[in-house]
């Protein structure tokens, strides 16, 4: 196993292929991606691999540990997808395998949600549609309690996971799906706020001999209204009604994220979209300003395993107004014989030059743990929060 780090905090990291007889010793890198709006990942890198597991281990779940400390041990549940094998006559074997690399690449528990089908659901808001989809795969969940009813929503050739994201979006929700968990949340609230936010500082005069969770050793970031992750705008959606007359919202009432100033827009993008009346209206220009965000940064930080997508974070001590409170979208840990490195990408609509506003609201509960049942993950015991 992974056990050579150049500090005495070591994380704890443990993997279980589950019908699988791999030794741990044999385990050169660990990789757990976790993104909003996207499937959980995670990849296992073996020094020797033996062949006969190359097409045997193909959907066997997985069980990964990880933590920076006791306190702050994540897992991932999941199943294999696919297996990448290297094999190079010239180097010989390693550990007795003429596979000298393998890399087991993972999905999270909404794996099964991937393939592609056809459906039509009526009349149905989202806690509904996310109730029906969490039953159907056995799994628990958390959901916004948003009365708006959605006439229709086809699925056409798409998977259950693309219908549940490309819904929540239009609304301004984003989606993870983590442990038999079908989490929807809104960026913009309380959900997932805490009294004492995870703080990333910058590098004042580091040795490079200590190692404290949560240290930036990279920051880069863009700023301003159009960049390549993402544009500020001003929405100013219309529609016409059955009568012929054009009814108009504007994101100018639209909620932002209270995490400091907001940033002014610029632009303002006029969209003519189908709605069948103002709270439609209203819910789609949610959708369009919390996909809109316009400070984006790529972070490198020593290993923190806690943070996950919608998490809040503050940045300090680059003396500057984007020092302040920032959204988490991506996480990515990286642990191998030399490291344990986290990689985010954050966002922000806010600059630190006001302070952050109070939200209500209720924050997040943790769900129940995750059971195999058959050789597919479950929720252990039956959990709906509608907040």
């Amino acid at each position: 196993m992974i056990t050579r780090f150049p500090f005495q905090d070591d994380p704890i990291i443990t993997s279980n292929i589950i019908g699988g007889s791999i030794p741990d010793s044999q385990v050169a890198a660990i990789e757990l991606s976790y993104s909003e709006n996207k499937h959980d990942i995670a990849t296992i890198t073996y020094s020797g691999f033996p062949a006969s597991a190359v097409t045997a281990y193909r959907g066997l779940p997985v069980t990964i540990t990880l933590g920076n400390t006791t306190a702050n041990v994540i897992v991932f549940n999941g199943y294999i997808a696919y297996i990448e094998i290297g094999a190079y006559s010239r180097m010989g074997a390693v550990n007795d395998s003429l596979i000298q690399e393998a890399k087991v690449v993972c999905f999270g528990t909404s794996y099964e949600m991937k393939p592609p089908r056809s459906a039509v659901y009526k009349n149905i808001s989202l806690p509904k549609l996310v109730k029906k989809l969490a039953t159907k795969y056995n799994f628990s969940y958390s959901v916004p309690n948003n009365p708006y009813v959605f006439p229709v929503i086809e699925q056409s050739n798409k998977s259950d996971w693309e219908v549940l994201v490309d819904t929540a979006n239009k609304m301004g929700y984003y989606v993870t799906a983590s442990n038999a968990h079908l989490n929807v949340y809104d960026p913009f609230s309380n959900y997932y706020r805490t009294p004492q936010p995870v703080i990333l500082n910058s590098v004042e005069g580091d040795d490079g001999k200590s190692r404290v969770p949560g240290v930036i050793m990279e920051f880069k970031g863009t700023f301003g209204d159009i960049t390549p992750d993402g544009n500020n705008y001003d929405y100013l959606l219309k529609t016409l009604t059955t009568n012929g007359k054009t009814i108009q919202n504007s994101s100018n009432a639209s909620e932002y994220s209270g995490l400091g100033k907001q940033v002014p827009s610029r632009f303002v993008q006029e969209i003519t979209i189908q709605a069948n009346s103002i709270n439609a209206l209203k819910q789609l220009t949610n959708g369009y300003v919390k996909q809109s965000i316009p400070f984006h940064a790529d972070l490198v930080i020593s290993g923190m395993s806690n943070l996950r997508p919608g998490h809040i974070v503050k940045i300090e001590k680059y003396n500057s107004e984007f020092d302040g409170y920032w959204i988490v979208q991506d996480v990515k840990h990286l642990v191998n014989v030399e490291n344990y490195l986290t990689y985010l990408h954050i966002k922000t609509d806010s600059t630190n030059a006001t302070p952050v506003s109070v939200k209500q609201g209720k924050t997040f509960v943790s769900p129940p743990n995750p059971v195999l049942q058959n050789n597919l993950w479950a929720a252990e015991k039956e959990f709906e929060y509608v907040y």
